[in-house]
């Protein structure tokens, strides 16, 4: 059986693209919450550079674009921070910092050292799983702290600490369950891989929860699929996490493709697109099962096939 799933995913994922590195894209959360740019963050002599103006509105600072000179400004509390494409010093009160590379243009975006961008705002910065995400808090409010001089080392302020959620006796809504996945499993991961991911929920006598992939997110998926342990190390700390704050519910989750496509393929099966109003076409692919039993703690996996077969992949207790 485990021979016929690694097929089905070997072929799905030869149909819709074999070259995605299931470990390229750098993924950024600030407080908590993924930051979605308009393009990924990219690597340069082992420094991170982002788009400037997605991570400045989430830390509640103000900026600017110099399109002449060729200059970002940024400004909070009476602070002021210059930093300009192609230079390595910034300038943060007046005082000069050197960044160990210079901000740059890629696609007509301007990409600044996320570090710096952290550091100067006094915020920290956490690097996780192989540097493939990258989390950024911003401790007691968004506020400047007190540029540090060339000379002076800066000390970050401690990581907040979350304290564990505690069961509740009350049965959430689906739009409260969906609201809570949302904002606190945006964003999944397992191994070395993150994935960018958004919820549906209905609530009777267990939970079924819907976790939506886009489509690159869904090429890093089937690709890590033929680990059939992948998925179960994905969704396990959701589970965990919805069993302990709500009770012992049993939880099916179902795994989405979804997103919409300017052209039509019926790879994925006619019955699971939708033409648009504007055009387009969307696609809603359910690709794998998944049930979570609170009293055994048992686990069992499934691959979903084109003609809406369920193909056992892993069972195992959690």
């Amino acid at each position: 059986m485990k021979k016929k799933v690694i097929i089905i995913t070997t072929l799905l994922l030869t149909l819709i693209s074999s070259s995605v590195s299931a470990d390229a894209r750098k993924n950024v959360v600030v407080d908590g919450q993924a930051i979605l740019f308009d393009q990924n963050p990219i690597v340069v002599n082992g420094t991170t550079l982002v788009q400037f103006t997605p991570v400045f509105k989430r830390l509640g600072i103000t900026s600017s674009w110099d399109q002449q000179k060729k200059q970002v400004v940024a400004s909070k509390g009476g602070t002021k921070i210059i930093l300009n494409v192609g230079n390595k010093t910034a300038y943060v009160n007046g005082s000069p910092i050197q960044l160990q590379v210079a901000p740059t243009v890629v696609g007509g975006k301007v990409f600044v050292p996320l570090r710096f961008i952290s550091e100067a705002t006094g915020a920290s910065l956490n690097v996780k799983n192989n540097g493939n995400i990258i989390e950024v808090f911003s401790g007691n409010g968004n506020n400047f702290t007190s540029a540090p001089s060339v000379n002076q080392t800066y000390v970050p302020p401690t990581k907040p600490v979350t304290q564990p959620s505690k069961p509740s006796s009350s049965t959430p809504t689906p739009q409260q369950l969906q609201t809570y996945l949302n904002q606190n499993h945006s964003i999944l991961v397992s191994g070395s891989s993150a994935y960018d991911v958004s919820y549906d929920a209905v609530v009777n006598d267990k939970m079924i929860v819907g976790v939506n992939f886009d489509f690159e997110n869904y090429k890093t998926l089937i690709n890590n699929a033929i680990d059939e342990t992948h998925i179960f190390k994905l969704i396990k700390p959701v589970a965990q996490d919805l069993q302990t704050k709500y009770g012992a519910y049993d939880i099916n989750f179902i795994l989405y493709l979804d997103f919409d496509s300017p052209i039509y393929t019926d790879v994925f099966g006619s019955q699971n697109i939708d033409v648009l109003s504007n055009g387009y076409y969307h696609i809603r692919k359910s690709s794998f099962f998944l049930s979570y039993i609170a009293t055994t703690r048992e686990f069992d996996g499934y691959f979903i096939d084109n003609e809406d077969d369920l193909i056992p992949m892993y069972n195992t207790t959690y």
